[in-house]
């Protein structure tokens, strides 16, 4: 179901009352609370970004300078 007051979001940008109230049945509502207490995710709501581990594998075969030719003469 879509709620009404999504359509006031224009490329993720709240255009709707500058204070953020919306009216649900009547009644005004904060927008920010209203949405958080039926679980709805907002367009603008910050997100915490997820934090990626890098793991940076060392292999025997990779240490050296890549050099191996002989330049030993006989």
């Amino acid at each position: 179901m879509e709620h009404k007051f999504l359509r006031l979001f224009v490329d993720g940008v709240w255009t709707g009352s500058p204070d953020r109230t919306i009216h649900v049945n009547g009644v005004e509502h904060d927008l920010d609370e209203y949405a958080k207490t039926h679980g709805i995710e907002l367009p603008d709501s910050k997100k915490p970004k997820k934090q990626i581990n890098k793991v940076e594998e060392q292999h025997a075969d990779m240490d050296g300078t890549g050099d191996t030719s002989d330049t030993e003469e006989s």
